[in-house]
Formats: structure tokens, C-alpha cells, sequence
């Protein structure tokens, strides 16, 4: 590897629990482009703590956050997210399709082609994808893998590390309204397991309508409509996710486009109530 590949302005942060990132480790060492900092944040809750502990502990001004379980999916993926953020400056963050591992079992490729979020293909042109009102605040950009630069991290005000679940999606849309873009960029992707089974699924879903039901309660804007103001309209609206729930096997809803679509996405409509729950509880919860 050649000294004019390093790029000591570039940080690589990734949170980790177990400090235990060895293929992604390998596949940042394999990328034409060498980061000048990696900072593996260790033992650190919530995961939107350790991003901004590992934000700093780095001084480089590009920030490139990674999950532990991810692997860069191409050798100049962590280039191309760099050179499309050094080619338009009201690009906010840059994101890497997901893709399942290689080989990947059939219980997660059941969940990639139903759940949300889980995958987003490689695409061949920056794609636009900004979380707003029209869209439910959605967008395919994940921290899985994404970069962006430090000044508008630190104008952002960096991750809320009070959120359980939900921090990438709420810092997106705090990125977003001051003005910035987001965009996958073409042939960047990473490598990056689903849940392993239906109740791991089912867990992970809970906790994100938990972490959405933080973010509701400090920006109602976000989601007027389930506003739990009393345990009435909780149970009102739980009642309603139950009553809902055979009919979304067969009539799921999507929130990138928000529309109703005809199909059978079973697991869908389990991951949807699951999220559902945690909501109501993470509301009545006042978390």
C-alpha cells in the first residue's frame, strides 16, 4: 500500500460492544483507500454514545461510521463515499448499500426481501434519499456504513445518546433540516447480517418502536399522529396495530413510497406489531 493511498484527514469509528471487529478490520486494510485514524470504540451504550466518543477521540475531518458486524463489500467503497462527499459540500452524509453476507441463511434472506431497511441494493447512480414529512421520515442511508463531514457532524450536534434505538434515523433527520443531502452512492456497499431468527427479529423491531417512541416524545413533529397523550389512546392504538395485523400479511404498508401494496410479507407484519409494542411501551414509559 502506497503512502499517497493513506488519508490522515479520514476517521473510521466504529461502536462495539465486545471490541470484536475482526473481518471488517480486514476489509478496511483491504480498501485503496487507507483512513488515517481507526477508532474502536469499546463497551460504550447506546451505539449513539460510542459514535460520538469515537468522534472525539478522532481529529480527521471526514467521519466514516461502520457497524462491528459490517464488512466493506468493495476496495474503493470507502473511496467513492469520500469523493462523493468532497464533490458537493450540501452533501450531508454519504451512505454504502447493505447487502447479506455471502452465503447468508434462508431465515435472513426471508427477512431481507420483507423488513425494511434490512438491504438496499447496489445502485448504479447516486440515489437521493432524504428523510422528510412525505415520506415518514424514511431513508435507506443507515449508520451501518455511512460517511459524512466532521463540520456538519458537529453542526448537527452529533448523535442524542440518551435514544436506545432509533439514532441514526433521528440524526439524519436533524442533518437533513439544516439544509444537507443524502445519498447512497454508487457501486459502495457493505456486507451485513439480518437477524438470525424470528424472535432475535422480533426483539430488534421492539426496541426500535421503544427508540421511536423517545424520539416522538422530544419532536412531536415527527410522528402527530401517535401522540399516546393518555393510557386511553394507548390501548386504542395498540387495539388497532392488533386488529390490523392479519390484514398487513396481505396488504403490507411502505413507508419509503407511503402507499399500501398487495403482496404476503408475513414477517413484515410481525416485525411492524412488534415495533408497535414497543412504542406503547416505550411511550408509557416516559424512557
Amino acid at each position: 500500500m502506497s503512502a499517497a493511498s493513506v488519508r490522515p484527514d479520514v476517521a473510521v469509528i466504529i461502536p462495539s460492544l465486545q471490541g470484536e471487529a475482526g473481518p471488517l478490520l480486514d476489509s478496511l486494510a483491504a480498501q485503496t483507500l487507507q483512513p488515517g485514524e481507526v477508532q474502536l470504540v469499546r463497551g460504550v451504550r447506546p451505539n449513539g454514545r460510542a459514535r460520538n466518543v469515537g468522534a472525539r477521540q478522532t481529529h480527521g475531518g471526514l467521519l466514516v461510521f461502520v457497524d462491528d458486524d459490517a464488512v466493506l463489500g468493495h476496495p474503493e467503497a470507502l473511496a467513492r463515499l469520500v469523493a462523493a462527499l468532497e464533490a458537493d459540500p450540501k452533501l450531508g452524509v454519504a451512505g454504502a448499500s447493505k447487502l447479506l453476507p455471502p452465503g447468508a441463511p434462508r431465515f435472513q434472506r426471508w427477512v431481507a426481501r420483507e423488513v425494511p431497511r434490512i438491504v438496499h441494493p447496489v445502485v448504479a447512480q447516486p440515489l437521493e434519499t432524504n428523510p422528510e414529512p412525505a415520506n415518514h421520515f424514511y431513508t435507506e442511508v443507515t449508520t451501518t456504513c455511512c460517511a459524512l463531514p466532521r463540520r456538519v457532524f458537529d453542526e448537527a450536534g452529533g448523535f442524542d445518546e440518551t435514544l436506545l434505538r432509533g439514532v441514526d434515523s433521528e440524526f439524519f433527520v436533524r442533518i437533513r433540516r439544516l439544509g444537507y443531502r443524502l445519498v447512497l452512492v454508487p457501486h459502495a456497499w457493505a456486507y451485513h447480517p439480518a437477524p438470525a431468527g424470528l424472535r432475535a427479529l422480533l426483539a430488534k423491531q421492539f426496541y426500535y418502536g421503544l427508540g421511536h417512541a423517545q424520539e416522538v416524545r422530544r419532536d412531536p413533529s415527527r410522528d402527530p399522529g401517535r401522540l399516546l397523550s393518555s393510557p386511553a389512546r394507548a390501548a386504542a392504538y395498540l387495539a388497532f396495530r392488533a386488529l390490523i395485523l392479519v390484514p398487513n400479511v396481505f396488504l403490507p404498508f411502505s413507508y419509503a413510497e407511503p402507499r399500501w401494496r398487495p403482496g404476503f410479507k408475513p414477517l413484515k407484519a410481525l416485525a411492524s406489531f412488534a415495533s408497535a409494542l414497543g412504542y406503547v411501551y416505550g411511550w408509557q414509559r416516559r424512557l
